[in-house]
């Protein structure tokens, strides 16, 4: 991936460092790798970042000369492909699939199969993990082909929409409400999360969809974005989240085998957000494939909603 940037009037007499940093969001760490990379040209030829511009004069930037090796091992398997372009994949990510490679466990992940199509699509096989989904949730995973686009697409969609779709045991104590609750990690191992005030301030809207046989679906937006916030919030609520072993109660458990639910029923649908180069808006959105939401298929939101 080559950044290109043309100096305008007010660009005259400015050094390239301010260009690479302020109008490209090139990070420190980053441009030292460029640096030694000898990857930063104007016009074609090699510059140092004190380099005085002139208007008109084209600046590039090589990422690919700067990028460290990504590791992965690529596996050849389905990947549901929402968007593609230049700097990322958007995925939809089956429930089940781990979305990247452990210690101890190398292999079958959202990453792998993603490094696998890059790679025969002629592509490095390079890829990141702009957010995380657990391995139960599926929906909307953004995988950033360099560790440029992951910085540049974390802040994006920090600022961004996160919408989710959820099945919960009973219904909430509203139609719509907020969860406002700060949420704290227990002593590791345990890697449960729970509601405490010396915990993370975290804020979750929701919006009942529908109720039906002792269940509802829900469409719920991240305003914060901790570790199990929906699953701690609904939970909470006292509406957990069906098929949720870890926040379940005995109930919400019989409630998920009477329907067939044998893992958690959350899908990320939607991430939107801004630009950072054009400003337009971006949003991709993740059809509900799985079979946990065969009882509520009739309502889900449409694509386009």
């Amino acid at each position: 991936m080559i950044l290109t940037y043309t100096a305008r009037e007010r660009d005259e007499g400015r050094k390239l460092y301010y260009i690479l940093r302020d109008e490209l969001h090139i990070s420190a760490a980053l441009l030292r790798r460029l640096k030694r990379a000898d990857a930063i040209r104007t016009d074609g030829e090699t510059r140092h970042t004190d380099h005085r511009l002139r208007t008109g004069e084209t600046v590039s930037v090589d990422l690919a000369a700067a990028e460290p090796p990504c590791g992965l091992v690529p596996e050849t398997g389905a990947v549901d492909l929402l968007r593609e372009d230049e700097g990322m994949l958007a995925v939809n990510k089956p429930s089940g699939l781990l979305v990247h490679p452990t210690h101890a466990r190398y292999t079958g992940t959202l990453l792998n199969l993603a490094a696998g199509y890059l790679a025969t699509s002629g592509k490095a096989p390079v890829c990141h993990a702009v957010n995380r989904l657990d391995r139960d949730t599926s929906g909307v995973v953004l995988l950033a082909k360099n560790t440029y686009m992951k910085s540049l697409l974390s802040d994006d969609i920090a600022a961004g929409e996160k919408l989710y779709l959820a099945l919960a045991a009973g219904c909430p104590p509203e139609e719509e409400g907020i969860v406002s609750l700060p949420i704290l990690r227990a002593e590791p191992p345990d890697m449960r999360r729970f509601v405490s005030e010396h915990g993370q301030p975290a804020v979750t809207r929701y919006r009942l969809l529908a109720e039906r046989e002792g269940a509802s679906l829900l469409l719920l937006k991240l305003e914060t974005g901790r570790t199990h916030q929906i699953r701690v919030h609904l939970a909470a609520l006292g509406c957990p989240v069906l098929g949720d072993r870890l926040y379940g109660t005995e109930a919400s458990m019989a409630l998920s085998s009477t329907l067939d639910i044998d893992r958690q029923a959350l899908h990320a649908w939607r991430l939107s957000w801004k630009d950072t180069f054009t400003g337009c808006p971006v949003t991709v959105t993740a059809p509900v494939t799985r079979h946990e939401f065969d009882l509520f298929r009739g309502d889900l939101p449409r694509e386009g909603a």
